[in-house]
């Protein structure tokens, strides 16, 4: 079971330390579209993947041997473990409720005093005839 977790482990630390350098090197000049180093990543998530499942075939069909368990329970944690992160921080954003800025403008008369306020931002002051603050 130890050499297949150290086999996957080498071949997420490739993948992820060639995405690492790939980065340090090319960085992310277009940042509207995923840089290389996101294609290394997700092409070592999927080839990982494929390996998993090949893995689990070939365990349940074929021989059952500790080094394909070692592999297919390290392949599996570590696919889980970059689907949750990337599923949390969406799931919770999905679920915060968010404020909706109005096009409404509030009005505050006091005595000569005029105030407008646009998503209760101060844009608007007039004192008797004299207009002191316009931001409108």
């Amino acid at each position: 079971m130890k050499k297949g977790i150290l086999k996957t482990l080498l071949f997420y630390g490739i993948g992820f330390g060639i995405a690492g350098i790939a980065y340090a090197i090319i960085g992310n000049p277009y940042i509207h579209a995923p840089g290389i180093h996101h294609l290394i990543l997700f092409l070592t998530l999927v080839i990982g993947l494929i390996w998993t499942l090949i893995s689990v075939g070939i365990f349940f069909f074929k021989t059952r041997t500790e080094k394909l368990k070692g592999i297919i329970v390290s392949n599996s944690l570590i696919i889980i473990s970059c689907f949750l992160y990337v599923a949390i921080p969406i799931y919770l954003d999905s679920n915060e409720k968010t404020f909706i800025e109005s096009d409404f403008v509030r009005t505050e008369i006091k005595g000569d005093t005029t105030e407008l306020y646009h998503n209760d931002n101060l844009i608007y002051i007039k004192v008797k005839d004299s207009v002191i603050l316009d931001l409108r």
